[in-house]
């Protein structure tokens, strides 16, 4: 019994030390606010989710009932095809480096390029 006790007082211990560090973060009122907010989206998450798989069932049941399983996959395979490509990165043309002895032209901040000499030019 000393036991559980003892146990028992050293749980409270460490909650009331948690307390504690978690005040300046909205205490425990904060922290069960958040918490509950965290369920509550996991709930809302979990719904949804049972509800796409409920809508893919009757997709599924619907394209097996008119037969269409086989042109929904021709299809799926086109769109992920044509997304593959359209992913492929564009060639980007080198820079050209100037020559020995030519000036480096500089721009301002607005992007309008300056004179040879390094200048600004002004509009």
């Amino acid at each position: 019994m000393a036991a559980n006790l003892e146990r028992l007082k050293k749980r409270i211990k460490t909650l009331e030390e948690w307390v504690d560090e978690n005040e300046a973060t909205g205490g425990p009122e904060g922290t069960l606010d958040t918490v509950n907010y965290l369920v509550s989206r996991q709930k809302q998450a979990e719904a949804m989710q049972n509800h796409l798989n409920q809508l893919q069932q009757y997709l599924q049941g619907f394209l097996n009932d008119n037969e269409l399983m086989e042109k929904w996959n021709e299809y799926i395979m086109e769109k992920e095809n044509n997304a593959v490509q359209e992913q492929s990165p564009e060639e980007i043309p080198p820079l050209e480096e100037a020559k020995d002895g030519e000036e480096v032209g500089e721009e301002d901040t607005e992007g309008s390029e300056a004179s040879e000499k390094g200048e600004e030019t002004k509009d």
